[in-house]
């Protein structure tokens, strides 16, 4: 299958947007080891199974897996869940990565490792969330994980996500790096 870029509208607030990962699979899989979690791939749709990968704002940028307004906004957008136009929903927006000629199987593998040593590197020196999202954001992190990754994907998604041009230091995304020198954000 593939992966993709996604955007939702942020819970609870009227105005702003949010983007986070999601890699897709045909088949079950066995659960990937992502840092120091084992993360099983669930079903979001009729045949579409797939992790769902987002930083969020927990005073730092913390990366979750299924987090539920992401995990629903790409269920929402597959059709394991259903949507009325009466009803709230997050108005979701997924957008397949391109990775040219490089294969499936080295584009995931390759997601998957950066998100692993990202989680490492955030136990010694965790990224502070900015104020208000103004500064290196979810945005910021989705969009560095794919450019990193080798991969292209339309930055700025429908609905207002700030810093979606910024990027997380690429060193946060390398594996072994040390607190220091470290570039400091936010």
């Amino acid at each position: 299958m593939a992966i993709y870029v996604g955007a939702r509208d942020l819970s609870g607030l009227a105005v702003g947007t949010h983007q986070f990962i999601v890699i897709t699979y045909e088949n079950p899989i066995p659960p990937l080891k992502i840092g120091v979690s084992k993360v099983p791939a669930k079903l979001l749709g009729k045949d579409v199974r797939g992790i769902v990968i987002g930083a969020q704002n927990r005073g730092k940028l913390a990366v979750e897996f299924y987090e539920k307004g992401d995990l629903t906004a790409a269920m929402e957008f597959f059709g394991g869940v259903e949507t009325n136009w009466h009803t709230s929903d997050y108005d979701t927006q997924l957008i397949e990565v391109e990775y040219g000629s490089v294969p499936e199987h080295e584009a995931k593998r390759r997601v998957v490792n950066l998100i692993g040593n990202y989680i490492l590197n955030q136990t010694t020196d965790p990224i502070r969330y900015p104020t208000a999202g103004f500064g290196v954001n979810s945005n910021s992190w989705a969009q560095s994980v794919i450019e990193y990754s080798g991969g292209k994907v339309l930055g700025d998604m429908k609905g207002l996500d700030i810093s979606n041009s910024k990027r997380v230091p690429r060193t946060y995304f390398m594996p072994f790096c040390t607190a220091k020198p470290r570039i400091k954000v936010n």
